[in-house]
């Protein structure tokens, strides 16, 4: 089915003739330019760490506005981000109407765009490939191919890029840019950033206990089991850290994290303020207050390091110099592919080097 409907599309898209040179691309632009980003295709982690690609396109760019298409999945990601403009929601979910279909490209395509760009990482996304060609784009940008596998949507770009990172351990912020790069749009500052409000500190003050204690979050599960540490590991640490500050403790939960919470709770000496159902902002807004955030690996490691509070990573089989948040004061650990050759004294040493 998926090779038939290549053959259409073929068919129908053909390619442009005369295409400027990639470094020359962008001086075609000329007043006010649309710049339109397809990412429904990953977490919310990996769409924390595209925003270098969103600041390369704003320090590079002029009289800019951004669009990002996003999935339930990832889309709280860029909540209030202050590099993206206008966020599309593109949730399959709805599709089972056809209708609702209808209005998503009617919403793709009651503006034009000046480029359409598809960022790549970890794999390729034929959806996302054809959602930027079905915009209104003047010219697209998309993979070639990634790590020598070939892109069979690749003919929908009008510049496909050959990405490669078989043994490159860059971080992955900044390897997004290799997509954006031969057109001469980069950026240094490869930080992740959640922007803060007023309002989003405002409710963050709710839950933050007014006392002259040390404050410390973690962050108990991660949607790959793998990337668990054990529980018993938290309770021994979050007792250690009670006996030796007597720190008060805040727990951020996820959707699929009730269960290790309700085992958790009976284990250790307090009773956390727990943290659940809150916007992106607003948790980045919490953690911000927090003289120190433990995690394992996943999506709030990642709101966690784009805060200003100390972090300490957890990492089993993951690359943490590819993943781990970037900053002076994020530090990762591993030992190895399983997390759970991190031992509890391996931890409350980083610990005390935060917190004396």
């Amino acid at each position: 089915m998926k090779k038939f409907l290549i053959k259409i599309l073929k068919f129908i898209f053909k390619p442009k003739l005369n295409l400027p040179e990639p470094k020359s691309l962008t001086s075609n632009f000329k007043g006010q330019c649309n710049i339109l980003i397809v990412r429904q295709h990953n977490q919310l982690g990996d769409m924390l760490l595209s925003v270098s690609l969103f600041r390369a396109i704003k320090e590079n760019l002029n009289n800019i506005t951004v669009t990002v298409v996003a999935s339930p999945d990832n889309v709280n990601a860029i909540e209030s981000n202050s590099f993206i403009d206008e966020v599309i929601l593109f949730d399959k979910r709805k599709f089972i109407n056809p209708l609702e279909f209808i209005k998503f490209l009617r919403k793709l395509r009651k503006d034009k765009f000046q480029l359409g760009i598809v960022p790549t990482t970890v794999s390729i996304s034929f959806t996302s490939c054809l959602l930027c060609r079905l915009a209104k784009c003047d010219f697209t940008i998309g993979p070639k191919s990634l790590n020598g596998k070939l892109n069979t949507a690749s003919f929908l770009f009008d510049y496909a890029i050959d990405l490669d990172f078989t043994n490159d351990s860059r971080h992955i912020s900044d390897k997004i840019l290799d997509i954006v790069r031969p057109f001469g749009i980069d950026t240094k500052d490869l930080r992740s950033h959640i922007y803060i409000n007023q309002e989003n500190r405002k409710i963050a003050q709710n839950y933050i206990i007014k006392s002259e204690k040390l404050k410390v979050g973690l962050h108990i599960g991660a949607g790959k089991i793998q990337n668990r540490w054990a529980l018993n590991n938290f309770s021994a640490l979050i007792n250690q850290i009670i006996d030796e500050y007597n720190a008060e403790i805040y727990l951020t939960i996820g959707p699929w994290d009730e269960v290790l919470l309700v085992e958790l709770l009976p284990k250790i000496k307090t009773k956390p303020i727990i943290l659940k159902n809150l916007s992106i902002p607003t948790l980045a807004a919490i953690i911000d207050y927090l003289n120190l955030f433990i995690s394992n690996d996943t999506g709030i490691m990642h709101v966690a390091g784009a805060t200003n509070c100390p972090l300490i990573s957890l990492f089993g089989p993951t690359n943490p110099e590819i993943w781990a948040p970037i900053g002076n004061n994020k530090i990762y650990l591993q030992k190895g592919s399983d997390i759970n050759l991190i031992h509890t004294n391996d931890v409350m040493n980083i610990v005390r080097e935060f917190l004396k």
